[in-house]
Formats: structure tokens, sequence, C-alpha cells
């Protein structure tokens, strides 16, 4: 007979913070690819401050948790595992228990689209120069 799974209650590795705050620093820096057309560099830095104010502030909140863990909410102290474990196990998550590979693809899959997107756009208008 197999032996269950074991489940995590919400818990994400974090590695998967971490690879969403790379995503984000990436899309602000391909967003800097259309600087130089007069406005355009004012809405890029107020956009970029806000991307990594909302970053940092996610940031700021995961590890002060993480260092004073609430006993009453359900926080456990325990040892970091490994990413190749942990995506290995269900996650139990707001809609179900899902695969931890499936959780980290469907939280990165958005973030990723939109900064290599934004990369290749950065990309074209480089090349093809400002219009």
């Amino acid at each position: 007979m197999r032996q269950p799974v074991p489940r995590m209650r919400g818990e994400f590795h974090p590695g998967v913070f971490k690879a969403v705050i790379l995503l984000a620093a990436l899309y602000v820096l391909a967003a800097w690819g259309f600087a130089g057309h007069g406005g355009t560099d004012m809405l890029l830095a107020v956009v970029s401050g806000f991307i990594l104010l909302s970053a940092g502030l996610v940031s700021l909140l995961w590890r002060t948790r993480q260092r004073n863990p609430r006993t009453d909410l359900g926080d456990r102290v325990r040892e970091l595992d490994s990413f190749g474990n942990w995506v290995s196990r269900d996650v139990e998550t707001s809609t179900g228990p899902v695969r931890g590979s499936t959780a980290t693809i469907e939280t990165l899959l958005p973030i990723a689209a939109v900064a290599v997107g934004m990369v290749a756009f950065a990309i074209v208008v480089h090349f093809a120069g400002h219009a």
C-alpha cells in the first residue's frame, strides 16, 4: 500500500517568493527599455517605485512572520526543506490540495509571462529604434 503524501498547510517554499521578486525586478528593468520620451521617464519612475515598494513590503512581511511565528495562528517553527522535496508534496491552498510543483507553476506563470513579454518588447524597441 502506498504511503500518503504529507501535506503542508498553505506554506510556500522561500524560493518561490524569491523567484517572484526576481521576476518583478526583471519586469521593472525591462520597462526602462522604453525610457527617453519626455514624460515617459517620470511614469516609469512612479511605476518602478510602486512595483519595488510592493515587492519590498511583501518581503518584509514574510521575513517578519518567519522570525516571529504566531502559534495562535498555527505557525510552526520548522527546518527549511529542500525545494526538490517541497515540490513533490501536496500544498493545501484555498481551492484544495495541489502538488507543490503545480502550485509553483501557477504562482510564477503570470509574473514570468509579463516579465518575459516586457523584455521582448524592450528588445524590439531597442533594435527598431525610438520612432
